[in-house]
């Protein structure tokens, strides 16, 4: 990799600070400097990304634009720099990889089978051993552009265990809605009489591994619902493209 020259003007105390450390690692100063910001920015990203794609076949494989929708939304991954994908694909496998293979767009795919589904936590659950690192989770039907380098830093910033992204609809009418306190996520009104907002579940989420020790449950809502209880989930809100795929599409 090409090396650049950079120059940089630091107080005295932090460079003392520098040079221990670079001796403590047998480094000169620009190595301990590069060693820095290499954690800081690997600290930052996030590269693991996990897609829930085990419900009805038709919904994730279905062609929309010349192009299977869940093979959209690992495009998307791919654009936000994520390059390991966990495709939590229940009993569809078989199908999904004879169309995808092991990779799209240099995102490398894992499959997660279930011979019996039951349900997005249990398949969540399966993955415990293989992240153990911040990584985002999207829905494999719903096509959005949400900016996950912008969602990941509100997430860090408001240090909850999860960050949902949520979208306005105009009418939330059996999506049910997020009440919302600031960025905390209180709760939710599933068909309330009248809606405290049009803010819905945009089906995109950032974790903390510790997200693992909490699924208990057969479905992601219930957990969902735990973590708004006890003060742990965030809203992102997001004004962008959000489409849910279903039946037949162009």
């Amino acid at each position: 990799m090409s090396k650049k020259r950079v120059s940089l003007t630091l107080e005295e105390g932090l460079v003392s600070r520098l040079d221990a450390e670079a001796d403590q690692n047998s480094v000169n100063r620009s190595q301990q400097v590069e060693m820095i910001i290499d954690r800081f920015f690997e600290g930052r990203s996030v590269s693991k990304a996990v897609v829930f794609c085990g419900g009805k076949d038709t919904e994730v494989m279905q062609e929309y634009r010349a192009r299977p929708v869940l093979e959209h939304v690992i495009s998307h991954l791919a654009s936000e720099e994520i390059r390991e994908v966990y495709l939590l694909c229940g009993r569809n496998e078989e199908d999904i990889c004879s169309r995808l293979g092991e990779s799209v767009e240099g995102v490398d795919l894992t499959y997660v089978s279930e011979d019996s589904p039951e349900g997005t936590a249990a398949a969540l659950e399966k993955i415990k051993d293989e992240i153990n690192e911040t990584f985002v989770a999207v829905n494999g039907h719903v096509l959005t552009d949400v900016d996950l380098e912008e969602m990941v830093r509100v997430h860090r910033e408001e240090e909850r265990l999860c960050t949902m992204a949520l979208t306005s609809v105009e009418d939330p009418e059996g999506y049910g809605v997020a009440r919302l306190k600031g960025r905390e996520i209180k709760g939710f009104e599933e068909k309330p009489d009248r809606a405290l907002s049009r803010l819905i579940n945009a089906g995109t989420y950032v974790f903390d591994p510790e997200i693992f020790s909490r699924l208990d449950e057969n479905s992601l809502e219930d957990v969902f619902e735990d973590l708004a209880d006890t003060g742990e989930l965030s809203g992102y809100i997001y004004g962008g493209k959000w489409e849910y795929v279903s039946g037949s599409s162009d």
